[in-house]
């Protein structure tokens, strides 16, 4: 007897758990891409605050940040190339913003370059 309560317990306990976490996760994929936006932009407000992220645009590019350019330690650095003039390694990010007039650089003029390379 003894054993089937045990079992019994067991059981609910085990039925409980998978219920709770199948249903713990409930956002919706937009909630989600939101949650995740917003922790990024965190992280790279933390990372501008440390000096680790000087981008040229506003708001600020995520693929320096998430490795996907020259950097991989959630830094970006297209500021100081457009100040050593070295446009080739501006992040294709950075550049689009560039383009789209949301150039925030430090050497202002650059944002005006007809053709960024």
């Amino acid at each position: 007897m003894n054993k089937t309560i045990f079992l019994t317990i067991m059981i609910v306990i085990v039925m409980s758990v998978v219920f709770y976490s199948s249903n713990f996760n409930t956002e919706s994929f937009e909630q989600k891409r939101e949650r995740i936006l917003n922790e990024l932009s965190l992280a790279i407000d933390e990372a501008i605050e440390k000096d680790r992220y000087k981008c040229c645009i506003d708001p600020p590019c995520t693929m320096c940040y998430m490795g996907n350019w020259l950097w991989d330690d959630g830094s970006c650095y297209c500021d100081d190339l457009i100040m050593k003039g070295e446009f080739d390694k501006v992040c294709p990010q950075c550049i689009k913003g560039i383009e789209e007039g949301r150039c925030i650089s430090t050497r202002i003029e650059e944002c005006t370059i007809p053709q960024v390379k």
